[in-house]
């Protein structure tokens, strides 16, 4: 009988989750995004000759999180992107078309919070470009990988909030902006030009990459190491 009496007040204790005492939890999960992405080159923005577009891109890949406490936590990002750039610009009274592909690995350490249905996400990434294409009718270069530094830093930020969750499976959407610190181009890139060799009068200045978009994830909880009210030592246990 005592026996008895012992398993159903464990069972009890497991059971009174808002009793527990949550010191960590992790969780993991896929998600890709979709988005406005670009180049920022104040070269190209004071040339007349030069026009801007609007143009996409798309990121898809993996995330880990760790969480301290219920609330606050870092996660990490490892992705697989796919940006570009699209200018048209005139030459000789006519104008071409200008197209900028560039493919990246991007790793992201990012604090996040989320409460209440709701999450906001800070930190740096870092890019590994991995190919450059180039598409322009007066530029016989149409891999132009040489011409880029082979990684860049960026900041990020993002907000967004849970669309729905069944027991540890959770989505989010939210928004995500990016702005890259360093100089996409390199030393034999500036020599040539780069990004935009045809253009008119050409000044050193840094080429920055920027993206904004929309991030879907699809996360699943691992488990957590927490105390619960029946006992006075922390054990980790599975969601």
């Amino acid at each position: 009988m005592k026996k008895y009496f012992l398993l159903l007040i464990t069972l009890a204790c497991l059971n009174q989750i808002q009793a527990q005492k949550v010191y960590a939890w992790m969780d993991v999960g896929l998600k890709g995004g979709f988005g406005l992405t670009g180049m920022l080159n104040k070269n190209l923005f004071d040339d007349r000759d030069y026009e801007h577009h609007l143009t996409a891109g798309n990121t898809f890949g993996g995330k880990l999180g760790l969480f301290f406490g219920l609330f606050n936590g870092i996660t990490l990002d490892a992705m697989y992107s796919s940006s570009n750039q699209k200018f048209d610009y005139l030459k000789l009274n006519k104008t071409y078309d200008h197209n900028i592909n560039w493919k990246t690995i991007d790793l992201a350490l990012l604090y996040r919070m989320q409460k209440d249905g709701v999450y906001v996400e800070l930190g740096p990434q870092y890019s590994l470009i991995q190919k450059v294409t180039n598409s322009d009718p007066n530029d016989p270069n149409t891999t132009t990988t040489d011409f880029y530094e082979k990684n860049y830093l960026s900041g990020v930020f993002g907000v967004g909030g849970y669309l729905f969750n069944v027991e540890t499976f959770t989505t989010m959407l939210g928004i995500r902006l990016g702005y890259g610190f360093g100089d996409m181009i390199n030393a034999k890139g500036k020599a040539a030009h780069y990004p935009t060799p045809n253009i008119a009068t050409y000044v050193d200045k840094p080429t920055n990459a920027a993206w904004v978009q929309l991030v879907l994830e699809a996360n699943f909880a691992l488990g957590y190491y927490g105390r619960t009210s029946c006992s006075k030592r922390a054990t980790l246990f599975r969601f």
